[in-house]
């Protein structure tokens, strides 16, 4: 049973601050060079926006490949480290990120 509790999928919380004016952000979870999940995620809006989504991935190390979508559909891309299993919920402050559409 614990050895199975090591490589056991969980569901992880992120949440993602926002600038205002963002419309949208899709992120790749990355195991190596492969995606092993992904969304895309409105944002709601408002004085400082904060999207959230719950994504189910086994223990381990990933990069979270986020790209930030803001007013006409310019992007900033973006990259963090997501480690599973993460207690509670984890956050990712994009707010430098989205201030240069380019």
């Amino acid at each position: 049973g614990s050895s199975l509790a090591r490589v056991w999928p969980r569901d992880v919380e992120v949440a993602f601050s926002l600038d205002p004016g963002v419309t949208e952000l899709d992120v790749d979870y990355l195991e190596g060079e492969e995606a092993v999940a992904s969304a895309r995620v409105r944002s709601p809006g408002g004085e400082a926006p904060v999207v959230r989504h719950v994504v189910r991935l086994q223990p381990g190390t990933y990069e979270a490949r986020i790209t930030v979508y803001g007013p006409d559909d310019r992007a900033v891309e973006h990259a963090k480290v997501l480690v599973v299993p993460a207690e509670g919920l984890t956050r990712f402050d994009l707010k430098e990120a989205t201030t240069r559409f380019e």
